[in-house]
């Protein structure tokens, strides 16, 4: 990868990684504030459909958060990793480039035969 880009990938995965636990905890409160809004206007009428929607919705919050905690680490180490497979090709590369190198130096007759 250019340094470049490597660069702005590290820094928007730690601003990732510090906006993340601020973002889980936004959407928690965000969660209390509907239900505490539900509540307050008599927004539902049976107690099951509450807890019904109330289960669903902490349901798609928990995914969530797991989503917003490990994508960062997820996306970091795919970027040290195909880092390391691109240093990783470099020296196989580097090493063909130096086998072909020694054969091409290599005389393509012995010495005793000299026409």
């Amino acid at each position: 990868m250019k340094p470049k880009l490597l660069n702005f990938l590290k820094v928007c995965l730690l601003t990732l990684v510090v906006l993340s636990p601020a973002l889980g905890v936004i959407s928690v409160v965000w969660q209390e504030h509907l239900d505490f809004m539900a509540t307050k206007h008599l927004l539902y009428v049976v107690k099951d459909s509450q807890q019904l929607i109330t289960d669903a919705n902490k349901t798609i919050i928990n995914v969530v958060l797991w989503l917003m905690f490990f994508a960062p680490i997820g996306f970091g180490l795919g970027i040290v990793l195909y880092d390391r497979y691109l240093i990783y090709r470099a020296a196989v590369l580097q090493r063909q480039v130096e086998m072909l190198e020694r054969i091409w130096q290599r005389s393509p007759y012995p010495e005793e035969i000299i026409l």
